[in-house]
């Protein structure tokens, strides 16, 4: 057997398997960009639509029942629906739906970020981690005075147009797809773990007023960095001045 003939077979028993999810799919493609919300959904030959979810476990609208190892994007440390999240939800939604104004809970939560992060003195919160680190670029140019960005080659921080750059291959410094090239001229990108590079770059552009990196490492950690190269960063970016995110 060929490997088109099995490939044809496979997406033929997919299809037979999930009839419910093609026909969701075939509406969707009417109303958003591939026929999906978020492009980590987009699979070939179709999504999977799920019906609902518990524990580490969800169950398709054609009834059925898989194991769950996209846990929300990754965002479902506890699973799906824990009991504790359901009770707490439900409490606060029997209070306040978005109360618009200063309360106990945004207090409770700045005190637990603070316990996990106890270099946080003060903290900002935000719809999204686009908005936060596009908050933080700004930031950094009010208190150094430079307009450039380094970041480095895999690294994902979000949608903006000065983060854009280098966060997906191929990596040869071409123009993201409708990103300004005055814009892109503001963020410099050079692969990750290379200390002599990093301080070569930083030293020979004094325009540079922040580096950014994912710590765990790029891909959200498929491409883990290490612990050295971390310290070397944050020594580096003390001793030329640049604000680290």
């Amino acid at each position: 057997m060929t490997t088109a003939v099995a490939s044809s077979r496979l997406v033929e028993r997919f299809r037979e398997k999930f009839p419910q999810s093609a026909a969701r799919q075939a509406r969707a493609q009417a109303l958003f960009p591939n026929g999906v919300t978020h492009d980590l959904r987009h699979l070939e030959p179709f999504p999977i639509y799920i019906d609902r979810a518990a524990g580490c476990r969800k169950w398709a609208v054609d009834g059925h029942e898989l194991i769950d190892y996209w846990c929300g994007h990754g965002a479902l440390l506890l699973g799906h629906s824990h009991p504790a999240v359901v009770d707490a939800v439900q409490t606060q939604m029997s209070r306040a739906t978005h109360p618009g104004g200063c309360h106990d809970l945004e207090i409770e939560w700045g005190e637990l970020v603070r316990q996990l992060i106890p270099c946080a003195e003060a903290m900002r919160f935000t719809g999204s981690g686009t908005e936060a680190t596009l908050m933080a670029l700004r930031l950094s140019r009010i208190y150094t005075g430079r307009p450039k960005l380094l970041k480095f080659l895999g690294h994902f921080h979000g949608w903006h147009d000065f983060v854009a750059p280098g966060s997906d291959p191929p990596y040869d410094g071409s123009l993201p797809l409708g990103v300004l090239p005055q814009v892109a001229a503001c963020t410099v990108t050079i692969p990750p773990n290379d200390l002599e590079l990093l301080e070569k770059t930083l030293a020979t552009d004094p325009e540079i007023g922040a580096v950014i990196l994912e710590p765990t490492g790029g891909h959200w950690g498929a491409v883990p960095i290490r612990q050295p190269f971390l310290q070397g960063v944050r020594e580096l970016t003390r001793r030329y001045g640049q604000v680290l995110i």
